[in-house]
């Protein structure tokens, strides 16, 4: 039998079970309850997940002339998150990953989209008690650099303990995260994303660390008129750096045209068996914006200070947002990630809102001045990209479909680059 065809049978087997199994769980909550008893945090729990087809094309990708792709892949994820017993509760959840006409030569397929994955997500435990968090297991994080950037199949996870005082606006938040699971892996290893299995041009090779840990929090201030956001983090990646991240913004809190104004300042140095060399990464940035209802405009800017002996010309070093993400980053193409790309000037224009009660859109336009050595030549690269994503209603609550589409332009490259996401997805 046809290999693709057997992919395609295979998934759909497994899609048809979850079906089965949402359908099955007739109990299950809107989301979680109290239980009064042990065998009641099954009946109190709640069922979730996703079900997604994703296809990515790409035309000279990451400027590699004549490379071009075509990926569709499907898959989602099956969650079980239980009821509360005096404050006790769990979560599970599975993944999987499947293939559609992938083609057979591994540089047409999109490196994140063309692996089979079928593995277990989220298993862990936790205790909640008023404003208290304490989670320990496989988990999701949303910490800067290390969060799960959930807009692939699998999303990226972690294995640790996490503990988190206050609410979303005022807080101090821990974590020792000892393995990590990436969008194309199975399992939770002590790998990174700068290790070969994920970057093909690593240094490292398999070289295995403790993870990292860190501590933060965010404050809150209303000082009418104005409202004052600061947050502070430090973060330890194990073999890797020491990084201090800051960030405050101001912002007008009532009226119907609110403007912003943020500053944001990162230093870095190297750490333990220091893997990727001397590193000493100093970035500051700005940001000037301003919301009218759902539209926001804005300007960000952040300047990477070069060294030559550092790491990259003195880029920040990311473990787990390399080749993934700018994270926090002012300004950052979508396509790349600011922090790979070396030192110097970024600026980034963005744009983006509700045109209808279903439809969300956006552009961006962001420019990298940066040099990842001395005696290189600046990329110079410029990106355009332009988004929407619908969400139905009625009896189609819950699907959405998302499409990006962003080109990049390097005066050093001879050919640019172009790359369309678009993703159907069913949320329940």
């Amino acid at each position: 039998m046809n290999r693709n065809l057997q992919s395609v049978m295979a998934g759909t087997c497994v899609i048809e079970l979850l079906l089965t199994l949402i359908t099955g769980i007739s109990n299950a909550q809107a989301s979680p309850g109290e239980a009064s008893s042990v065998s009641d945090m099954f009946s109190e729990g709640k069922v979730s997940g996703n079900i997604r087809t994703l296809y990515y094309s790409a035309h000279n990708a990451f400027f590699t002339p004549g490379k071009n792709q075509d990926t569709i892949s499907y898959g989602g994820k099956l969650a079980f998150t239980s009821g509360n017993y005096n404050g006790f509760g769990f979560g599970l959840s599975g993944l999987i990953q499947r293939g559609i006409f992938h083609d057979d030569d591994r540089n047409g397929r999109d490196s994140y989209l063309g692996p089979n994955i079928t593995a277990l997500g989220e298993a862990y435990g936790q205790y909640q008690h008023e404003n208290l968090t304490l989670r320990a297991g496989n988990q999701q994080l949303d910490l800067p650099f290390a969060s799960t950037y959930d807009y692939r199949i699998a999303p990226q996870l972690f294995q640790g303990v996490y503990a988190r005082y206050g609410d979303n606006d005022n807080h101090m938040t821990a974590a020792r995260i000892y393995r990590y699971k990436s969008y194309i892996d199975d399992s939770f290893s002590k790998h990174t994303n700068y290790n070969s299995r994920f970057d093909s041009f690593s240094s490292i090779g398999e070289q295995e660390t403790d993870g990292f840990w860190g501590v933060g929090g965010m404050r809150t201030l209303d000082l009418a008129p104005v409202i004052v956001k600061a947050q502070g983090w430090h973060f330890n990646y194990e073999d890797y750096a020491r990084l201090n991240y800051v960030e405050a913004k101001i912002s007008r809190r009532d009226g119907n045209v609110i403007p912003f104004f943020a500053v944001q300042a990162m230093h870095e140095d190297q750490e333990g068996k220091a893997l990727l060399g001397n590193i000493r990464s100093r970035v500051y940035g700005a940001q000037l914006g301003v919301k009218q209802q759902s539209v926001t405009v804005s300007l960000g800017f952040d300047r990477i200070v070069p060294d030559s002996q550092s790491y990259l010309n003195g880029a920040t070093v990311t473990p787990y947002a390399h080749n993934v993400t700018s994270g926090p980053f002012f300004a950052q193409p979508f396509l790349t990630s600011t922090q790979d790309l070396g030192a110097g000037n970024a600026y980034a224009l963005d744009i983006n809102g509700a045109a209808s009660e279903h439809l969300f859109v956006g552009g961006r336009y962001s420019f990298m001045d940066l040099k990842k050595s001395a005696a290189a030549e600046s990329i110079k690269q410029s990106e355009y990209l332009l988004f929407g994503t619908y969400k139905f209603g009625g009896k189609l609550k819950g699907v959405s479909i998302t499409n990006y589409i962003a080109l990049q332009s390097s005066p050093p490259k001879s050919e640019d680059f172009w790359q369309n996401r678009l993703k159907l997805q069913y949320d329940f």
